[in-house]
């Protein structure tokens, strides 16, 4: 493939969130291509993020093929008044151009138009059939994190249990659903929880009411947050906690559609640091646990119960994480992402 000009709409002014520089941004560094975001200049390929003004670019004339890389699950049936709310909020707010309507008529229109349609897991992507022929799935590279081998109770400077939570505060609802877990392994093993996440977060269009993550933590777990930790998200922090930390949980809100759909990034990180991991049964944590042949996901209380109690067995934990390692080198290696990007770009060269 030659050189590129890659035309970019990204999620933040300087490239920095995890939707820029874990996706087309990472994929043209490694390949050396030039990446703008003025889209006056010239330009090969146009990459549309979701924070795109979708109608506009469905209206507008263009020459360059067009890339949509819809990340999140915005096709699946939702509540039809917060499809509206989220949809009309994005035109009052000026994120979108046009009449107020639901967000997914802008989403449909906009993977429609596309010359390509990028996505995040398999279940995005059965969405995505009725409006785009052309479709990728593709997940975020984690090369960012080190690869950490499983450190057992062996690496502990004492006693303590700690589990692993990590990913943006607007998905941190699923605690409460399995607070009753977690308050029995609280009493049982005396296991506290480290949140990594930012300590800010905002309640509208990811930019509208700041609100403290710290009391919505308080929130959520009621007396239990006595005994977590709430630390700020980097890497350098995540790599710390994680190294301190026995295991990791991923309890999902599951009416939540989005939620529901979101793909298997956070697991493959928490595997990446060596802690072996629980989540809820979405469809993508269900696929991997089924190939990895890991069996991690819950159903039910009981099941978070079990699975909490099973990860003090080291041997267990330890298989775990091998499993889930020998799965990223199978499925989710760095040159396997290099390569689905290519195809995604040269499919509408």
């Amino acid at each position: 493939m030659k050189k590129l000009r890659i035309g970019y709409v990204p999620n933040s002014k300087a490239l920095n969130a995890p939707g820029d520089r874990r996706r087309i941004i990472f994929w043209a560094k490694e390949r050396g291509h030039e990446v703008v975001t003025d889209l006056e200049e010239k330009y090969d390929v146009l990459v549309l993020s979701e924070r795109s003004d979708l109608r506009f670019f469905v209206k507008s004339k263009h020459t360059a093929p067009i890339i949509f890389d819809l990340v999140d699950g915005y096709l699946a049936r939702e509540n039809f008044a917060k499809d509206w709310f989220r949809g009309s909020s994005k035109v009052v707010t000026r994120q979108l151009s046009g009449m107020p309507r639901p967000f997914t008529h802008f989403v449909q229109d906009m993977c429609v138009t596309s010359s390509a349609v990028i996505c995040s897991s398999p279940e995005q992507s059965e969405l995505i059939t009725k409006y785009s022929n052309n479709i990728h799935t593709i997940l975020d590279s984690h090369d960012e994190i080190p690869l950490l081998e499983y450190r057992g109770r062996k690496s502990k400077l004492d006693n303590s249990n700690f589990l692993l939570w990590e990913g943006l505060p607007v998905t941190l609802g699923g605690i409460k659903t399995i607070n009753s877990a977690l308050i029995q392994e609280n009493s049982t093993h005396g296991t506290g929880i480290k949140f990594v996440t930012n300590q800010e977060y905002f309640r509208l269009l990811g930019q509208f009411f700041p609100s403290s993550t710290a009391k919505l933590l308080s929130k959520l777990l009621g007396p239990m947050a006595r005994d977590t930790e709430l630390i700020p998200w980097s890497v350098e922090n995540l790599v710390s906690s994680a190294k301190l930390s026995n295991a990791a949980i991923i309890p999902i809100l599951l009416p939540n559609k989005l939620q529901y759909l979101k793909p298997e990034n956070r697991l493959l990180i928490m595997w990446r640091l060596g802690l072996p991991t629980i989540t809820s049964a979405t469809p993508s944590y269900k696929r991997v646990s089924n190939i990895s042949g890991s069996n991690i996901v819950c159903e039910s209380d009981s099941e978070w119960v079990e699975r909490l109690n099973l990860l003090h067995n080291q041997d267990y934990a330890e298989d775990l994480v091998r499993r889930g390692q020998d799965y990223l080198k199978n499925y989710h290696s760095k040159e396997l992402v290099l390569l689905k990007w290519d195809r995604a770009i040269e499919s509408v060269l």
